[in-house]
Protein backbone atom coordinates (compact mmCIF):
# COMPACT_ATOMS: atom_id res chain seq x y z
CA UNK A 1 0.00 0.00 0.00
CA UNK A 2 1.41 3.52 -0.51
CA UNK A 3 0.58 6.28 1.96
CA UNK A 4 0.20 9.62 0.71
CA UNK A 5 -0.26 13.18 2.87
CA UNK A 6 -3.28 15.23 1.83
CA UNK A 7 -2.35 19.04 0.76
CA UNK A 8 -4.43 21.85 1.07
CA UNK A 9 -4.27 24.43 -2.15
CA UNK A 10 -5.82 27.82 -2.28
CA UNK A 11 -7.35 27.47 1.57
CA UNK A 12 -10.02 25.24 0.78
CA UNK A 13 -8.71 21.92 -1.83
CA UNK A 14 -7.60 18.97 -0.84
CA UNK A 15 -5.21 17.26 -3.22
CA UNK A 16 -3.82 13.93 -2.73
CA UNK A 17 -1.11 12.90 -5.92
CA UNK A 18 -1.37 9.91 -8.15
CA UNK A 19 1.05 6.93 -7.99
CA UNK A 20 2.97 7.46 -11.26
CA UNK A 21 2.51 3.37 -12.33
CA UNK A 22 -0.94 3.61 -12.04
CA UNK A 23 -1.28 6.73 -14.19
CA UNK A 24 0.83 4.88 -17.00
CA UNK A 25 -0.57 1.46 -16.57
CA UNK A 26 -4.48 3.15 -17.26
CA UNK A 27 -3.12 5.52 -19.74
CA UNK A 28 -4.25 8.69 -18.26
CA UNK A 29 -3.15 11.62 -19.97
CA UNK A 30 -3.08 15.49 -18.56
CA UNK A 31 -7.19 16.90 -18.18
CA UNK A 32 -8.41 13.15 -18.65
CA UNK A 33 -11.78 12.75 -16.21
CA UNK A 34 -11.42 10.15 -13.12
CA UNK A 35 -14.47 9.11 -11.04
CA UNK A 36 -14.34 8.99 -7.44
CA UNK A 37 -16.67 6.44 -6.31
CA UNK A 38 -17.42 6.61 -1.85
CA UNK A 39 -17.53 2.60 -0.59
CA UNK A 40 -19.64 1.85 2.27
CA UNK A 41 -16.59 1.51 4.71
CA UNK A 42 -15.97 4.66 3.59
CA UNK A 43 -12.74 4.23 1.30
CA UNK A 44 -12.36 5.91 -1.22
CA UNK A 45 -12.42 4.56 -5.26
CA UNK A 46 -10.56 6.12 -8.23
CA UNK A 47 -11.18 4.71 -11.53
CA UNK A 48 -10.80 6.22 -15.31
CA UNK A 49 -13.67 4.02 -16.60
CA UNK A 50 -16.53 6.65 -15.76
CA UNK A 51 -18.88 5.51 -18.63
CA UNK A 52 -20.05 3.10 -16.34
CA UNK A 53 -19.47 0.75 -19.70
CA UNK A 54 -18.32 -2.68 -19.79
CA UNK A 55 -14.83 -2.93 -21.23
CA UNK A 56 -14.94 -5.34 -24.00
CA UNK A 57 -13.24 -9.23 -22.32
CA UNK A 58 -12.75 -11.45 -25.32
CA UNK A 59 -12.20 -15.20 -23.97
CA UNK A 60 -11.19 -18.04 -26.90
CA UNK A 61 -11.06 -21.47 -26.71
CA UNK A 62 -8.95 -23.62 -29.49
CA UNK A 63 -10.37 -26.88 -29.65
CA UNK A 64 -7.35 -28.59 -29.63
CA UNK A 65 -7.37 -29.76 -26.19
CA UNK A 66 -11.48 -30.20 -26.28
CA UNK A 67 -12.80 -33.33 -27.57
CA UNK A 68 -16.12 -33.83 -25.84
CA UNK A 69 -19.26 -31.51 -25.73
CA UNK A 70 -19.34 -31.67 -22.02
CA UNK A 71 -15.92 -30.11 -21.57
CA UNK A 72 -16.37 -27.00 -23.73
CA UNK A 73 -19.94 -26.15 -22.65
CA UNK A 74 -18.49 -25.75 -18.96
CA UNK A 75 -15.70 -23.72 -20.28
CA UNK A 76 -18.55 -21.48 -22.12
CA UNK A 77 -20.48 -21.09 -18.75
CA UNK A 78 -16.77 -20.42 -16.56
CA UNK A 79 -16.56 -17.26 -19.28
CA UNK A 80 -20.13 -16.46 -19.05
CA UNK A 81 -20.04 -16.38 -15.46
CA UNK A 82 -17.04 -14.72 -15.07
CA UNK A 83 -17.83 -11.60 -17.52
CA UNK A 84 -16.44 -12.06 -20.64
CA UNK A 85 -18.39 -10.47 -23.07
CA UNK A 86 -17.21 -11.89 -26.60
CA UNK A 87 -16.53 -15.65 -26.71
CA UNK A 88 -14.50 -17.15 -29.85
CA UNK A 89 -14.34 -20.53 -30.45
CA UNK A 90 -11.77 -21.99 -33.19
CA UNK A 91 -10.89 -25.19 -34.75
CA UNK A 92 -7.93 -25.67 -36.61
CA UNK A 93 -10.20 -27.80 -39.29
CA UNK A 94 -14.11 -27.90 -39.83
CA UNK A 95 -15.43 -27.74 -36.41
CA UNK A 96 -17.08 -30.68 -34.94
CA UNK A 97 -20.19 -31.19 -34.21
CA UNK A 98 -19.77 -31.57 -30.53
CA UNK A 99 -18.62 -27.56 -30.74
CA UNK A 100 -22.39 -26.54 -32.52
CA UNK A 101 -24.08 -28.86 -29.34
CA UNK A 102 -22.30 -27.10 -26.81
CA UNK A 103 -22.80 -23.79 -27.95
CA UNK A 104 -26.49 -24.95 -28.48
CA UNK A 105 -26.63 -25.60 -24.68
CA UNK A 106 -24.67 -22.79 -23.67
CA UNK A 107 -27.17 -20.28 -25.66
CA UNK A 108 -30.37 -21.98 -23.85
CA UNK A 109 -28.26 -22.38 -20.06
CA UNK A 110 -26.80 -18.19 -20.23
CA UNK A 111 -29.38 -14.90 -20.57
CA UNK A 112 -28.50 -12.58 -23.30
CA UNK A 113 -25.93 -14.81 -25.34
CA UNK A 114 -26.24 -14.65 -29.03
CA UNK A 115 -23.69 -16.32 -31.92
CA UNK A 116 -22.82 -13.64 -33.85
CA UNK A 117 -20.97 -14.65 -36.08
CA UNK A 118 -20.17 -18.29 -37.62
CA UNK A 119 -17.80 -19.97 -40.25
CA UNK A 120 -16.47 -23.40 -41.11
CA UNK A 121 -14.03 -22.60 -38.38
CA UNK A 122 -14.95 -19.87 -36.23
CA UNK A 123 -18.07 -19.10 -33.60
CA UNK A 124 -17.68 -15.88 -31.85
CA UNK A 125 -20.77 -15.42 -29.10
CA UNK A 126 -21.86 -12.12 -27.96
CA UNK A 127 -23.27 -10.59 -25.09
CA UNK A 128 -25.79 -8.78 -26.19
CA UNK A 129 -27.53 -8.17 -22.26
CA UNK A 130 -26.92 -4.44 -20.36
CA UNK A 131 -25.97 -5.42 -16.68
CA UNK A 132 -29.20 -2.52 -15.54
CA UNK A 133 -31.90 -4.18 -17.22
CA UNK A 134 -31.74 -6.87 -15.10
CA UNK A 135 -31.41 -5.63 -11.29
CA UNK A 136 -29.91 -8.36 -8.92
CA UNK A 137 -33.08 -8.04 -6.35
CA UNK A 138 -35.46 -8.80 -9.78
CA UNK A 139 -33.34 -12.13 -10.61
CA UNK A 140 -33.75 -13.04 -6.81
CA UNK A 141 -37.43 -12.51 -7.05
CA UNK A 142 -37.88 -14.47 -9.89
CA UNK A 143 -35.83 -17.70 -8.81
CA UNK A 144 -37.89 -17.61 -5.64
CA UNK A 145 -41.12 -17.57 -8.18
CA UNK A 146 -39.95 -20.53 -9.81
CA UNK A 147 -39.01 -22.47 -6.67
CA UNK A 148 -42.27 -22.10 -5.52
CA UNK A 149 -44.19 -22.27 -8.82
CA UNK A 150 -41.96 -25.74 -8.81
CA UNK A 151 -43.19 -27.12 -5.55
CA UNK A 152 -46.51 -25.99 -5.69
CA UNK A 153 -46.38 -28.38 -9.47
CA UNK A 154 -45.11 -30.91 -8.09
CA UNK A 155 -47.89 -31.47 -5.14
CA UNK A 156 -50.39 -30.95 -7.76
CA UNK A 157 -49.22 -33.50 -10.04
CA UNK A 158 -48.84 -36.25 -7.11
CA UNK A 159 -52.23 -35.60 -6.37
CA UNK A 160 -54.03 -35.49 -9.59
CA UNK A 161 -51.45 -38.14 -10.74
CA UNK A 162 -49.75 -35.57 -13.86
CA UNK A 163 -46.81 -37.44 -15.29
CA UNK A 164 -46.46 -34.63 -17.61
CA UNK A 165 -46.43 -32.04 -14.96
CA UNK A 166 -43.85 -33.66 -13.29
CA UNK A 167 -41.37 -33.73 -15.93
CA UNK A 168 -41.79 -30.37 -16.66
CA UNK A 169 -40.98 -29.51 -12.86
CA UNK A 170 -38.04 -30.79 -13.21
CA UNK A 171 -37.25 -29.13 -17.05
CA UNK A 172 -37.62 -26.02 -14.84
CA UNK A 173 -35.26 -26.62 -12.47
CA UNK A 174 -32.65 -25.47 -15.41
CA UNK A 175 -34.02 -22.25 -15.29
CA UNK A 176 -33.16 -21.45 -11.18
CA UNK A 177 -29.10 -22.13 -12.80
CA UNK A 178 -29.95 -19.52 -15.34
CA UNK A 179 -30.91 -16.79 -12.74
CA UNK A 180 -28.18 -17.78 -10.48
CA UNK A 181 -25.18 -17.93 -13.13
CA UNK A 182 -26.28 -14.35 -14.50
CA UNK A 183 -25.86 -12.91 -10.53
CA UNK A 184 -22.19 -14.82 -10.70
CA UNK A 185 -21.95 -13.09 -13.87
CA UNK A 186 -23.22 -9.76 -12.72
CA UNK A 187 -21.24 -9.96 -9.68
CA UNK A 188 -17.90 -10.66 -11.37
CA UNK A 189 -18.73 -7.54 -13.54
CA UNK A 190 -19.10 -5.44 -10.92
CA UNK A 191 -15.92 -6.44 -9.14
CA UNK A 192 -14.00 -5.40 -12.45
CA UNK A 193 -15.69 -2.16 -12.82
CA UNK A 194 -16.99 -0.67 -10.00
CA UNK A 195 -18.47 2.28 -11.94
CA UNK A 196 -21.49 -0.16 -12.99
CA UNK A 197 -22.35 0.36 -10.03
CA UNK A 198 -24.55 2.84 -10.31
CA UNK A 199 -26.13 1.32 -13.59
CA UNK A 200 -26.62 -2.15 -11.43
CA UNK A 201 -28.03 -0.17 -8.18
CA UNK A 202 -25.85 -2.15 -6.03
CA UNK A 203 -22.42 -1.39 -4.37
CA UNK A 204 -19.91 -5.02 -4.30
CA UNK A 205 -20.99 -5.44 -0.31
CA UNK A 206 -25.00 -5.59 -1.14
CA UNK A 207 -23.98 -7.79 -4.46
CA UNK A 208 -22.18 -10.43 -2.96
CA UNK A 209 -24.89 -10.69 -0.44
CA UNK A 210 -26.98 -11.33 -3.33
CA UNK A 211 -24.87 -13.47 -4.64
CA UNK A 212 -24.65 -15.95 -1.36
CA UNK A 213 -28.80 -15.73 -1.62
CA UNK A 214 -28.78 -16.63 -5.27
CA UNK A 215 -26.84 -19.71 -4.56
CA UNK A 216 -28.74 -20.51 -1.95
CA UNK A 217 -31.72 -20.16 -3.36
CA UNK A 218 -30.55 -22.78 -6.63
CA UNK A 219 -29.54 -25.30 -3.78
CA UNK A 220 -33.57 -25.01 -3.03
CA UNK A 221 -34.61 -25.71 -6.76
CA UNK A 222 -31.98 -28.74 -6.71
CA UNK A 223 -34.38 -29.97 -3.72
CA UNK A 224 -37.44 -29.06 -5.83
CA UNK A 225 -36.17 -30.81 -8.76
CA UNK A 226 -35.66 -34.06 -6.10
CA UNK A 227 -38.83 -33.41 -5.16
CA UNK A 228 -40.26 -34.11 -8.77
CA UNK A 229 -38.43 -37.05 -9.09
CA UNK A 230 -39.69 -38.56 -6.03
CA UNK A 231 -43.11 -37.67 -7.30
CA UNK A 232 -43.02 -39.82 -10.56
CA UNK A 233 -41.87 -42.87 -8.63
CA UNK A 234 -45.19 -42.45 -6.81
CA UNK A 235 -47.80 -41.38 -9.57
CA UNK A 236 -48.70 -45.43 -10.14
CA UNK A 237 -48.53 -45.81 -6.23
CA UNK A 238 -51.25 -45.98 -4.26
CA UNK A 239 -50.74 -43.58 -0.90
CA UNK A 240 -52.64 -43.48 1.73
CA UNK A 241 -54.56 -39.67 2.60
CA UNK A 242 -52.97 -39.25 5.83
CA UNK A 243 -49.56 -39.53 3.76
CA UNK A 244 -50.65 -37.40 0.93
CA UNK A 245 -52.32 -34.49 3.43
CA UNK A 246 -49.31 -34.26 5.20
CA UNK A 247 -47.12 -33.75 2.38
CA UNK A 248 -49.23 -31.02 0.70
CA UNK A 249 -48.92 -29.75 4.01
CA UNK A 250 -45.37 -29.70 4.62
CA UNK A 251 -45.20 -28.47 1.14
CA UNK A 252 -47.70 -24.93 2.04
CA UNK A 253 -45.33 -24.50 5.20
CA UNK A 254 -41.84 -24.81 3.16
CA UNK A 255 -43.12 -22.46 0.72
CA UNK A 256 -44.19 -19.92 3.15
CA UNK A 257 -41.32 -19.85 5.30
CA UNK A 258 -39.15 -19.45 1.98
CA UNK A 259 -41.47 -16.65 1.11
CA UNK A 260 -40.73 -15.32 4.36
CA UNK A 261 -37.12 -15.11 4.33
CA UNK A 262 -36.42 -13.37 0.86
CA UNK A 263 -39.15 -10.96 2.49
CA UNK A 264 -36.71 -9.97 5.19
CA UNK A 265 -34.07 -9.67 3.12
CA UNK A 266 -35.01 -7.43 0.53
CA UNK A 267 -36.47 -5.16 3.62
CA UNK A 268 -33.51 -5.77 6.12
CA UNK A 269 -36.14 -6.81 8.42
CA UNK A 270 -34.48 -8.15 11.31
CA UNK A 271 -37.47 -9.22 13.93
CA UNK A 272 -38.89 -11.15 10.45
CA UNK A 273 -35.18 -12.56 10.10
CA UNK A 274 -35.51 -14.32 13.51
CA UNK A 275 -39.22 -15.68 12.94
CA UNK A 276 -38.30 -17.29 10.18
CA UNK A 277 -34.89 -19.09 11.54
CA UNK A 278 -37.26 -19.45 14.58
CA UNK A 279 -40.11 -21.02 12.23
CA UNK A 280 -37.32 -22.95 10.07
CA UNK A 281 -36.57 -25.12 12.93
CA UNK A 282 -39.95 -25.73 13.87
CA UNK A 283 -40.75 -26.88 10.54
CA UNK A 284 -37.52 -29.38 10.32
CA UNK A 285 -38.88 -30.81 13.72
CA UNK A 286 -42.00 -31.39 12.42
CA UNK A 287 -40.79 -33.10 9.38
CA UNK A 288 -38.81 -35.18 11.22
CA UNK A 289 -41.93 -36.32 13.57
CA UNK A 290 -43.49 -36.52 9.90
CA UNK A 291 -41.49 -38.90 9.05
CA UNK A 292 -41.16 -41.41 11.86
CA UNK A 293 -44.70 -41.25 11.88
CA UNK A 294 -45.34 -42.43 8.35
CA UNK A 295 -42.71 -44.73 8.55
CA UNK A 296 -44.94 -47.01 11.33
CA UNK A 297 -47.23 -47.13 8.26
CA UNK A 298 -44.74 -49.02 6.28
CA UNK A 299 -46.97 -49.05 3.51
CA UNK A 300 -45.40 -49.22 -0.28
CA UNK A 301 -43.87 -46.29 -1.64
CA UNK A 302 -43.03 -44.59 1.90
CA UNK A 303 -39.18 -44.34 1.13
CA UNK A 304 -39.99 -42.03 -1.32
CA UNK A 305 -42.51 -40.04 0.65
CA UNK A 306 -39.81 -40.02 3.09
CA UNK A 307 -37.17 -38.43 0.76
CA UNK A 308 -39.56 -35.44 -0.30
CA UNK A 309 -40.21 -34.91 3.25
CA UNK A 310 -35.97 -35.10 3.81
CA UNK A 311 -35.73 -32.75 0.73
CA UNK A 312 -38.61 -30.61 2.43
CA UNK A 313 -36.92 -30.07 5.94
CA UNK A 314 -34.00 -28.73 3.58
CA UNK A 315 -35.51 -26.16 1.59
CA UNK A 316 -36.45 -24.81 5.36
CA UNK A 317 -32.73 -24.95 6.29
CA UNK A 318 -32.04 -23.10 3.13
CA UNK A 319 -34.52 -20.42 4.00
CA UNK A 320 -32.51 -20.10 7.34
CA UNK A 321 -29.66 -19.98 5.64
CA UNK A 322 -30.74 -16.59 3.89
CA UNK A 323 -31.91 -15.26 6.88
CA UNK A 324 -28.56 -15.37 8.27
CA UNK A 325 -26.99 -14.09 4.80
CA UNK A 326 -29.45 -10.85 5.78
CA UNK A 327 -28.87 -10.43 9.22
CA UNK A 328 -25.33 -10.61 8.14
CA UNK A 329 -25.90 -7.48 6.03
CA UNK A 330 -27.40 -5.78 8.72
CA UNK A 331 -24.60 -5.57 10.99
CA UNK A 332 -22.44 -5.16 8.32
CA UNK A 333 -24.05 -1.89 7.34
CA UNK A 334 -25.64 -0.68 10.84
CA UNK A 335 -28.73 -0.95 8.99
CA UNK A 336 -31.58 0.36 11.82
CA UNK A 337 -33.42 -2.69 13.94
CA UNK A 338 -36.56 -3.18 12.59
Amino acid sequence: MEVRKVQITGGSSYIVSLPKEWIRNSNIKKNDPLGLIIQPDGSLTVTPKITGKIVERIKEFDLKGVNDHETLYRLLIGAYVTGYNTIRITSHGRLPSYAHRAVRMFIQSSIGQEVSEETETTIIIKDLLNPGEMPFENVISRMKVIIEGMLGDSMFALKTRDTDLADDVMSREKDVNRLYWLISRQYNLLLRNISLSGEMGMDVDKALHYLQASRVLERAGDQVESIAENVQSLLFVSIEKRALDTIQSLSSEAIEILDSSIEAFFNNDLKKTTETINKAKLFGNKCNDASQELFDIGRLGIVSIAYIIGHLKRIGEYASVISDISINYIVMNDEPLK
